[in-house]
């Protein structure tokens, strides 16, 4: 890929509020404010942006939208990054949001890594009365289940310890978010349909995960995973054009400075891939869904450990970024 690698961020704080914003290095530039200047120069032939409030709205057009923010990173190259220093900033004095405000649906991958299939099963967070699966491919398919989009936290948010809830647990992963909607699409064209991709963590109340109170209903994805900021994601945007193997990326977790999870995408069950074709096959994929890939091993559930107020959480997938997470009282 020609031209400088680079990523796309949210911050909170800017004049009409959340902004877009262009992370090169340390330095995050806003989107808007370098866009007028662009757009006047030379480089600015190269045509416009769809949208520069949000990186949402670039999603729409993804195909013209990144090219003309390639050409907006060569621009600040040229000029220097000191004259946009009114509408720039270092990327950790600005507070981070989710680089992907208001997705229409967040579609997780479940037991999606031989290891926590295998943890989960020796935890018991089976239900009772049914067949064990193994992680076997052959007879199965994927399984995905939907995350409220109100989970969304910034990459370094506090995450509040909901009330009466003692059993909270975290699962690094990666995401990808789409920018092509399509229906029945085919695991060999699905990345076709995909922007960028981010470090995130699938937060989880295993108090709710399996309702003794309603065993025959059995597992309770809403309670069990949808709890405010049980989803912070980011702290970046990396678009697919900068990401040379998906599939071979580490996953690391830390809780108080302890290595608690260290894995690869490599060992997906059911790769990203596919799972957009499953998904795709049940409902239209649309601009801004997020797809949550699957967790590896080394989950609290699989030792019962898990988070307690003060403890903080580090999430790093390789190359996208890391998010450091705090644990709070519930004081809403």
């Amino acid at each position: 890929m020609n031209g400088t690698p680079f990523s796309l961020a949210t911050f909170a704080g800017g004049p009409a509020g959340p902004f877009a914003a262009i992370v090169l290095g340390e330095t995050a530039f806003s989107i808007a404010g370098v866009y007028p200047a662009y757009r006047d120069s030379a480089r600015g032939q190269a045509g416009p942006l769809t949208a520069t409030g949000g990186i949402q709205d670039m999603l729409e057009g993804w195909d013209h939208n990144f090219p003309v923010l390639q050409e907006i990173v060569a621009f600040i190259e040229e000029e220097g990054g000191e004259r946009f220093a009114s509408v720039s900033g270092a990327v950790d004095s600005l507070r981070v949001l989710p680089p992907v405000l208001r997705p229409g649906k967040i579609l997780n991958a479940a037991q999606n890594f031989q290891e926590h299939v295998d943890e989960m099963i020796r935890a018991g967070n089976t239900p009772e009365g049914g067949p064990r699966w193994g992680g076997d491919r052959s007879t199965t398919m994927p399984y995905l289940f939907l995350k409220a989009s109100g989970a969304l936290a910034g990459a370094h948010d506090d995450i509040a310890i909901p009330r009466g809830m003692e059993k909270i647990d975290w699962e690094a992963e990666i995401a990808c978010a789409v920018w092509k909607r399509g229906r029945r699409i085919g695991a060999e064209s699905a990345l076709d349909h995909v922007a960028g991709w981010m470090t995130t963590n699938d937060v989880s109340c295993r108090d709710l995960n399996m309702r003794p109170d309603r065993p025959a209903l059995k597992s309770d994805w809403f309670g069990g995973k949808s709890h405010n900021d049980f989803a912070p994601m980011g702290p970046v945007l990396v678009p697919s054009a900068f990401v040379a193997d998906h599939m071979n990326l580490f996953l690391r977790l830390a809780v108080n400075g302890e290595i608690k999870q260290d894995g690869n995408t490599s060992q997906f069950i059911y790769t990203p891939e596919e799972q957009i074709e499953f998904a795709s096959g049940i409902a239209e994929v649309e601009v801004g869904d997020i797809f949550v890939c699957g967790t590896c091993g080394g989950v609290g559930m699989g030792t019962g450990t898990f988070l307690q107020v003060g403890d903080v959480m580090e999430t790093e997938v390789e190359g996208l970024g890391r998010m450091t997470n705090r644990l709070v009282a519930d004081s809403g």
